[in-house]
């Protein structure tokens, strides 16, 4: 009863009881071919948003100047691509899915822009024509729904950036829009519905900005409709979205921005809730990333792929005129919390791990925190470092968070790349005081654990208890990059040890020489506390 292949049936099982029905129907239906039809009249769309297309930190994720060589620097690896193909085997397949985004002529595109030459220009047109030429319908990442969200809007960020250079062009753009077009209505007939969250929103957003492109009322009332009651489900009364990763978070923010400039583009208002919910989103997120220092690395969130936080907040207060409300310290629907104490913040996480159809990014960090002083990251989780890697098991455990286990016990049965089988239940959260939050839930093995963390006076104090059958507890404490401490600023009832661990802040990203501190103790209640003026 043992045996790997009973043990994987089961996992399977129990990941496919928690799908929604229409999501199991969708992934029987499979891939639907449309035909290449000629495109519609199509209107012009201005959906550059400056503060973030042509910003220098956000450019610099890319070496544009290897583009000639055909060579792509995506997150954070370097490939030569044989442009006959379109596919680099021995990289990993989100890395030949961000080639097919085609966001590295973003920073093409802007460097022209703001006075690069004609080269920039031939440059972009010679990539998307050998795309177009080599990559055939509808074989491969090229034509997964999900490039085709990312890459459709980038051409049109693209586009724009270039302006009249291409424009004079009517060949050039005859050829890219009839690919587009194509694109556009093989994605209608193919929306990832068998995974819905973040995937499905960017369908969605890319679909509803082609009608637009393309004018095609018909068709956008239905999309709008889809779109509005995923933004909906999908962005939690408390403004966070429901993945709990502020990385897809910032991703989903600056879609709802692009479709407000396409809608605008042509004349057009999007429903009021779509301003609403982007007040909520922005909230949520600078008060969240407030005095952090970096992205909270929950659920699969990383620096380096979303755009930075001030930067969307500027883009806000540019379309909408909005100004952030940076005050909110409790997210009861997320369960994401924040504490302060001087120049001390702290972000705990106490919530679902996301929608229970879809775990794909969910971690084991519940009841986790990460702090930072003076804006400088100081206890951290782990990260992301790569969907695609050996060590993708461990970036999801729970050792691998600020969190505590028994007896090695994993708090959600994480599998494969994003699976998720057996989950957690019960979680429960409450502010005690402004500087205490206490949180609760079961494991997937129905152990309860829950935790109190306390701030004042740069001390931190985290108290957990466990129920069960008793065993080893051990409570997990990550230090950033470059941080020390003198050895009496941690006290506990427990043994404390000092080792090293894997620290990621950027996919693709890995130092090990960080330090992990573990404590451990037979009893089932652990407290521990942390000065944190002995920190450096």
């Amino acid at each position: 009863m043992n045996s790997p292949t009973i043990r994987k049936a089961l996992l399977y099982a129990r990941t496919i009881r928690r799908m929604k029905p229409s999501m199991i129907a969708s992934r029987l239906k499979g891939l639907h071919k449309v035909p290449l039809t000629v495109s519609p009249r199509t209107q012009y769309l201005s959906l550059t948003i400056p503060i973030l297309d042509c910003d220098e930190i956000y450019a610099g994720r890319f070496d544009v100047d290897a583009l000639a060589r055909n060579e792509f620097f995506l997150i954070n690896e370097r490939h030569k691509v044989d442009l006959s193909s379109w596919n680099v085997p021995e990289a990993s397949h989100l890395w030949n899915f961000n080639l097919h985004y085609f966001e590295f002529c973003i920073p093409l595109a802007s460097r022209y822009a703001l006075g690069g030459d004609r080269e920039d220009v031939d440059q972009f047109k010679r990539l998307v024509l050998t795309w177009i030429a080599t990559c055939k319908y509808p074989v491969g990442d090229a034509w997964h729904p999900y490039t085709i969200s990312l890459r459709l809007v980038n051409w049109l960020i693209c586009i724009d950036l270039f302006g009249d250079s291409l424009a004079e062009d009517s060949i050039f753009l005859e050829t890219v829009y009839e690919s587009m077009y194509h694109q556009y209505r093989h994605l209608l007939a193919n929306q990832e519905k068998h995974l819905l969250a973040n995937h499905y929103f960017e369908n969605l957003k890319t679909l509803l900005i082609c009608t637009l492109l393309f004018d095609e009322d018909d068709i956008r009332a239905i999309v709008e409709r889809d779109y509005l009651k995923q933004l909906d489900e999908q962005i939690l009364p408390d403004g966070v979205h429901y993945e709990r990763s502020m990385m897809y978070h910032k991703l989903i923010l600056e879609g709802l921005l692009r479709v407000e400039l396409a809608y605008r583009s042509t004349g057009k208002s999007t429903p009021e809730i779509v301003a609403t919910k982007a007040k909520q989103m922005l909230d949520a997120m600078a008060s969240i990333e407030r005095d952090m220092g970096k992205t909270p690395f929950f659920n699969d969130a990383a620096d380096g792929v979303a755009k930075e936080c001030e930067s969307l907040i500027d883009a806000c207060r540019n379309i909408y005129g909005y100004e952030p409300d940076e005050t909110m310290t409790a997210f009861p629907d997320s369960g994401f919390y924040k504490l302060y104490d001087g120049e001390v913040a702290l972000v705990f996480f106490a919530g679902e791990p996301g929608p229970s159809y879809m775990l794909g990014h969910a971690h084991c960090d519940l009841l986790s925190f990460e702090l930072s002083i003076k804006g400088k990251p100081v206890i951290v989780n782990s990260g992301t470092y790569a969907y695609q890697s050996n060590l993708r098991g461990y970036f999801r455990s729970t050792a691998a968070h600020n969190s505590a286990t028994v007896n090695d016990e994993e708090q959600m049965e994480c599998w494969a790349e994003h699976r998720v089988a057996r989950g957690i239940r019960d979680v429960r959260a409450s502010v005690v005081e402004s500087c205490c939050i206490k949180a609760s839930f079961l494991n997937c093995r129905n152990r309860f654990h829950s935790r109190e963390l306390s701030l004042c006076d740069d001390v931190l104090t985290i108290k957990d208890v466990f129920g069960g059958k008793p065993g080893r507890l051990v409570s997990f404490i990550h230090f950033g990059p470059d941080i020390s401490m003198t050895g009496d600023c941690i006290s506990s009832n427990g043994t404390k040890n000092i080792s090293s661990y894997s620290y990621s802040n950027c996919i693709g990203v890995k130092y090990s020489d960080c330090h992990l501190i573990t404590i451990d103790t037979d009893q089932m209640t652990l407290t521990s506390t942390i000065n944190l003026q002995g920190i450096k």
